[in-house]
């Protein structure tokens, strides 16, 4: 009988200025991964353009799978003086599939899906695309504010810009109900690579590109990003919104909303104002 495996989870709590260092350590040291997350439960909101955000205190994360190498590596974050540190064995799993506990097929307005794989596909237009690193599958509010519109439109043959595009389900959503071309910007390499690889998965094609291009303008604009860059970004947004266009935006808590209504009161007519879960859809006819 094949040995049964355990995993062990080490956590160790840390500041800003060492946060570097650590990660790096639990690397070199053998994990298989490393995460970073708040000690404190402080929600960082508006990051500054190109900024990465980081908590006055975080808790680090490294998974190890050799049992023989806990005992050492305690003794050297002690000796590097990482003191409160935290080892909690679990056991084997299938890591790849773990994500299916907690992601099933996700139905947006009345036919517009969200599917992982490993599920069968539901009738009407499903969007194949799993977890990753890249934001946006419709877990959170304001994608799905976004999906639930373009599941209420009829895109055959639109010109699409999804500006801010994470994952690249909104333009990609746009492609499979029809929409003739799909150009998807952000300036996150990681989240262009991850829009053509998921465009290519659901078999359609979409432009990427970073921000710094002219854009020509679209018949339907998606940016699903936050407050502030869209407040930064109408003129740029306003401008990719041809004549009779929609130009959607999400992205908003809801007690942000006057702040982009007055930005954007001058862009066209305002059709649709939507909240849920404290953040707020808005989209307009210009």
């Amino acid at each position: 009988m094949e040995a049964e495996t355990h995993w062990f989870n080490v956590t160790v709590l840390t500041v800003k200025d060492r946060l570097g260092e650590l990660e790096e350590q639990l690397w070199q040291w053998g994990a298989v991964s490393v995460s970073v997350v708040d000690a404190a439960d402080s929600p960082i909101y508006e990051p500054a353009p190109d900024e990465l955000p980081i908590w006055a205190q975080i808790m680090v994360t490294g998974l190890f799978g050799a049992e023989g190498q806990i005992e050492s590596i305690k003794k050297d974050l002690i000796a590097k003086k990482f003191i409160d540190t935290r080892v909690v064995r679990i056991e084997d799993r299938v890591w790849e599939r773990e994500w299916l506990h907690r992601f099933q097929p996700m139905r947006f307005g009345d036919g517009l899906w969200v599917c992982p794989s490993g599920f069968e596909s539901p009738e009407g237009t499903v969007i194949k695309m799993d977890p990753g690193l890249a934001f946006g599958t419709g877990t959170h509010a304001t994608t799905r504010l976004c999906l639930e519109y373009l599941d209420g439109l009829v895109v055959d043959g639109y010109s699409v810009l999804d500006y801010g595009c994470g994952s690249g389900v909104l333009g990609i959503g746009a492609a499979l109900k029809g929409a003739s071309s799909v150009l998807a910007v952000d300036n996150d390499p990681q989240a262009l690579n991850a829009t053509l690889d998921n465009a290519e998965r659901n078999d359609v094609k979409v432009k990427v590109t970073m921000p710094d291009i002219s854009i020509e303008p679209v018949d339907l604009v998606f940016a699903n990003i936050l407050a502030g860059p869209l407040v930064a970004l109408s003129s740029t947004l306003l401008a990719a919104t041809r004549p009779d266009g929609y130009l959607v935006l999400s992205g908003i808590m809801s007690s942000q909303k006057e702040w982009l209504l007055e930005t954007y009161e001058e862009g066209g007519e305002l059709i649709d104002l939507v909240e849920l879960d404290g953040w707020v859809r808005l989209v307009w006819r210009c």
